[in-house]
């Protein structure tokens, strides 16, 4: 197996988003909302790889990353919201069986790009990327 790094974790996040993109320009909403959660999570898990803190959960994860990281004010607040509002399409999406509309498909993408963009420019500016 592979060695894990923070630039695989990272590249596995901006697959996740062009992802996103692909499904949302061919109609698929809920696979667009899933894979940009996705981004959102993997981009955690990029901070969270750099922080040495491993979780088993998505909630453990979301823990981790307001404690370590939007308490603290490394990163902004409002990312909290940009995922969990995510998270929550993706579990209608994934669990319901009502439809996602296109412009909560939209919306998630744009959480998906300002958040993948606010982590990525944090590992940067602190050394764990180039």
């Amino acid at each position: 197996m592979t060695e894990l790094t923070v630039g695989r974790i990272v590249k596995k996040a901006a697959d996740c988003l062009e992802d996103s993109k692909g499904a949302y320009r061919l109609g698929l909403y809920e696979a667009c909302v899933n894979r940009a959660y996705y981004t959102m999570f993997h981009s955690v898990q990029a901070l969270l790889f750099v922080s040495g803190v491993k979780t088993k959960t998505h909630a453990g994860a979301h823990y981790k990353f307001r404690e370590l990281y939007l308490k603290t004010g490394f990163l902004d607040s409002s990312l909290n919201i940009r995922i969990q509002r995510t998270f929550e399409k993706r579990n209608f999406g994934d669990y319901d069986y009502d439809e996602v509309a296109e412009d909560e498909a939209q919306e998630s993408i744009q959480d998906a790009t300002t958040f993948f963009e606010s982590v990525l420019q944090y590992l940067k500016e602190n050394n764990h990327l180039k």
